[in-house]
């Protein structure tokens, strides 16, 4: 069967409309809608590599305020925390808790001698100075962490010493002096509040309530110790922490160290210890070999 010239032309016409839709919707379409989407992104990346020359400004800045405060706070660690050792009037707490029992009432004795020079400040008079409280000598030294460093009831070790009422003498001038100078307390942070003035000037009497925080630093803390019994390492010159001794050595009490294979001592007697001694490693000490025990 021969078509027609209009059939030809139909089945043509059919053939260019399938052709033209199926690269119209398949192809030509979806390519486009890519490149919209395409086109949109890049103006969004360009809108925001627009902002990057403000966010490194920005940055920049932070990081200066960054700069400034750490140097601030290291102004304040280096001149408001004691130091890190007991020569220097501070405390280390990664020693053991027995060599701790023996440097914390150094560091007592420290902090007393600061607020003994602290409230004599502009030249007042003290009639009521503030005491420093003692450790308990006689008390375990696994607790010497939570009962003076308040560690872990706190986050970080801290001394807190409310010391109550002070009274001081003098002129109105030194009275304030007296007080002002607290804010500049080498090594810990005072307050004063409730400052009550009484008497005719120029002798007043001055009462004020006075509280000083040591914040302690460390890069560790020892964990507690066993308590209880004497151990003692041997070889000459073991480091022991029980009692030491032998024959003619030292009686028990803060420890000293022996002849040949003694050890350090603990801070008094341990529970279960001989009263003249405790176990040593190696031989004992010699008569008159005794000493370098605590002050």
């Amino acid at each position: 069967m021969k078509l027609g010239r209009f059939a030809i032309l139909m089945i043509g016409i059919m053939i260019f409309i399938a052709a033209t839709s199926w690269g119209y919707f398949y192809c030509y379409m979806p390519n486009m809608k890519e490149v919209g989407m395409l086109n949109d992104n890049k103006a969004l990346n360009e809108a925001e590599s627009a902002k990057m020359p403000k966010a490194k400004a920005r940055l920049a800045t932070a990081q200066k305020m960054i700069d400034v405060k750490a140097a601030e706070w290291k102004a304040i660690v280096d001149t408001r925390t004691p130091p890190m050792d007991v020569a220097h009037g501070g405390i280390d707490l990664s020693v053991n808790p027995w060599y701790l029992a023996i440097d914390t009432p150094k560091y007592r004795d420290s902090v007393q001698r600061a607020v003994n020079t602290q409230i004599k400040k502009g030249g007042v008079k003290v009639i009521s100075a503030p005491l420093v409280p003692q450790i308990d000598a006689n008390g375990p030294v696994n607790q010497i962490l939570s009962s003076f460093y308040n560690y872990p009831a706190l986050k970080f070790p801290v001394v807190i010493f409310d010391f109550g009422t002070i009274t001081v003498q003098g002129t109105y001038k030194q009275i304030l002096d007296n007080v002002r100078a607290y804010k500049n307390m080498p090594n810990y942070l005072a307050v004063t509040d409730g400052l009550r003035l009484d008497g005719t000037s120029p002798n007043l009497t001055g009462t004020y309530n006075l509280t000083v925080v040591g914040f302690i630093r460390t890069k560790s803390i020892a964990p507690d110790v066993p308590e209880g019994a004497a151990v003692a390492a041997g070889g000459p010159g073991g480091m022991g922490m029980g009692m030491m001794g032998g024959p003619g050595g030292p009686p028990a009490g803060i420890g000293s160290r022996g002849g040949p294979g003694g050890g350090r001592g603990a801070m008094g007697t341990l529970p279960g210890a001989a009263p003249s001694g405790g176990a040593a490693g190696g031989a004992g000490g010699k008569k008159g070999k005794g000493g370098d025990g605590a002050d």
